[in-house]
């Protein structure tokens, strides 16, 4: 397949998103200004926060309304200050606001701020003070050292020999606000009778009801995955009242920081073939993701997508309805376990081992939807590199052959439409990330990548 090596310039729209008043009307929004922001937050907070710094770090505005941003400053300890904040009126953002307040009512202030959370009505936005969170009522328990330091001496007691936890800090890796958060507990054990012990556990926590049906995933899948290609985290346990999932380091570094490295063809066919192994697992889950539920996603993502880039929305309807048709078109591959967001940087490599992480989208579904959306990450890859692309083409090429290394004629059929409706996914991911300076380019690049997939197939 040819990629464009060297997309055209493209310049930044005007998007004019919009947001619904208290009569439920549609009234144009836009990114709130920084320094609006800050001259706001700073009387809600202490001196030491650099409010000053405070940047948007993802931004979501949706054609209908659903506006979500979030910031995020330096903070004490190398840590990061998070601050989430949605839109809302007046009326719905102060029943917010004394809600979650009353909720904390007590406790120490958070990240330096007075109160958990705070409305601006010049803004219309309504921000959550990390790790204050509307859905994810636990994190100020699991962020709490005190607290999870007595669990994770009893749950590590086997692989520590019983000893004593001196110390834990907690490092935030990932958050996505009412969500999840995706945490490292970096552990200090007292004496010497536990120098084999584990350094680091990881914990994910989520909202209830996403917890009641990922709780599960990863120990069913480390139970039958003797013999698989990837290495898996080992799952510790769970704490239900906290939502919280605890699992073991693995080792290694995201496939994606390779695309230059000489091995990285190779790594990239072991994943093919490790990912063939993981479509084979005697593990049935009951979530399925159909061609239904995708296309409803697309259409979803086509109005937000149309919203952000609104001189393009003409030629998002038209791919959109291109993909819907294609992918209700095409006969499904047998329903088998798929990861659900396979891509090169949930996958870990160390010499020549390679590890899988990330398992809260696992479902049945089409396998061609975890094929594409590796595909699609790596044309992206291939797309960025320009005149080095030689290495992440090849990585396109042999993580294919990889995977197909057994033949399987319904997953190729359907991979075509597959790859094409991540490549507009990722597109749309692209605009969702305003400190990206290449955002806009990205979005183009593969936007055109999805056209071409639709009017050629792979290559």
């Amino acid at each position: 397949m040819q990629l464009d090596p060297a997309p055209g310039k493209y310049h930044k729209p005007k998007a004019s998103p919009m947001v619904s008043d208290e009569n439920g009307k549609h009234t144009k929004a836009a990114v709130p200004d920084l320094a609006v922001v800050r001259a706001f937050l700073r009387n809600w907070c202490h001196e030491e926060v650099a409010v000053d710094r405070i940047e948007i770090s993802y931004l979501r505005l949706g054609a209908e309304g659903q506006v979500r941003l979030l910031f995020e400053a330096p903070a004490p300890d190398g840590q990061v200050l998070f601050l989430a904040a949605r839109g809302a009126e007046a009326a719905s953002g102060r029943r917010l606001e004394a809600r979650l307040n009353e909720q904390y009512t007590g406790s120490k202030p958070i990240s330096g701020f007075r109160k958990a959370a705070v409305y601006a009505p010049d803004l219309k936005l309504m921000f959550q003070i990390f790790p204050a969170d509307y859905r994810l009522k636990s994190l100020p328990q699991a962020m709490d050292s005190d607290i999870m330091t007595p669990l994770l001496e009893a749950v590590l007691a086997g692989d520590s020999r019983s000893a004593k936890v001196e110390d834990v800090r907690v490092r935030v890796l990932k958050y996505k606000p009412e969500r999840k958060c995706l945490v490292r507990y970096e552990i200090k054990w007292s004496g010497t009778a536990a120098s084999g012990a584990p350094r680091f556990v990881y914990g994910r926590i989520v909202p209830p009801k996403r917890f009641t049906w990922t709780r599960e995933i990863l120990p069913r899948l480390h139970d039958a995955a003797d013999g698989l290609v990837f290495d898996l985290p080992k799952p510790l346990g769970v704490f239900p009242g906290l939502c919280l999932e605890l699992f073991g380091h693995l080792p290694g570094v995201v496939l994606f920081s390779l695309v230059q490295a000489e091995n990285f063809p190779a790594r990239c066919r072991q994943v093919g073939m490790g990912l063939r192994q993981f479509h084979a697992l005697p593990v049935t889950l009951e979530r399925e993701w159909n061609v239904e539920a995708k296309v409803a996603r697309l259409e979803e993502v086509a109005a937000e997508f149309s919203g952000m880039l609104p001189a393009e929305e003409s030629r998002i309807r038209r791919v959109h309805g291109q993909l819907a048709a294609r992918l209700q078109g095409v006969p499904p591959a047998r329903s088998r376990l798929i990861h659900g967001d396979f891509h090169g940087d949930n996958v870990l490599v160390e010499g020549t081992r390679v590890g899988l992480v990330d398992f809260e989208d696992c479902r049945t579904g089409d396998p061609a939807d975890d094929v594409g959306s590796n595909l699609a990450q790596l044309m992206w890859h291939t797309i960025k590199a320009g005149e080095r692309r030689a290495l992440p083409e090849a990585g396109r090429r042999e993580f294919l052959e990889g995977y197909f290394a057994e033949p399987d004629a319904a997953v190729l059929a359907s991979l075509p439409a597959h790859a094409a409706m991540h490549c507009f996914l990722y597109g749309y991911q692209c605009l969702r990330h305003p400190r990206d300076a290449a955002r806009y380019e990205d979005a183009e690049a593969m936007l055109r990548a999805c056209e071409t997939v639709l009017d050629r197939g792979i290559e």
